[in-house]
């Protein structure tokens, strides 16, 4: 019985290890993202979040939900939940951001947005840790078709990232 414990402890240890090796990166994720046959690709640019506060190096990639929708659940499974930022889901539409540190203060962020029997979009870029704060506040807005990840700082600017945003 003790030796069947011990194996059973070890094969539970052996596949805890294994799993942390299934997690990639941000950027491994949007790469394979962005690198599926057919997908659109956009160059955003960047997104102010509040004033001096911005993510820059935006790129994002869509496509239809029915098409993608394997590739972005299996890009979102294979992320560190720690990661992650915000996550909201309501059956209709989803948003999720996480972030990892990358040099000198900076983060890579990247987004999720999808809505069910529409478009799913992923976008990747970089942020400091005011962005980070930033998105992690922000107002999420699950309404329909309109989904919007508001950020309000304290003065009266309101920068919105949503679905359409990321697409121009």
């Amino acid at each position: 019985m003790t030796m069947k414990k011990f194996f059973i402890t070890l094969v539970a240890m052996v596949a805890t290890s294994l799993a942390g090796f299934a997690q990639i990166t941000l950027e491994d994720a949007y790469g394979y993202l962005s690198n599926l046959p057919g997908i659109s690709k956009h160059q955003v640019g960047e997104v102010t979040l509040a004033p001096g506060v911005k993510i820059t190096g935006l790129t994002s990639v869509s496509g239809s939900m029915a098409r993608y929708q394997d590739n972005f659940i299996n890009a979102y499974e294979s992320l560190p939940i720690d990661n992650m930022l915000i996550g909201v889901n309501n059956r209709q539409e989803m948003a999720c951001s996480f972030s990892e540190p990358s040099d000198n203060g900076v983060y890579n962020v990247f987004f999720i947005v999808g809505e069910k029997g529409g478009k799913i979009m992923a976008a990747y870029g970089q942020t400091t840790a005011e962005g980070l704060e930033a998105i992690a506040n922000c107002d999420v807005t699950l309404d329909g078709k309109d989904l919007e990840m508001a950020v309000a700082p304290q003065v009266d600017v309101i920068e919105i990232i949503d679905i359409e945003y990321a697409q121009r």
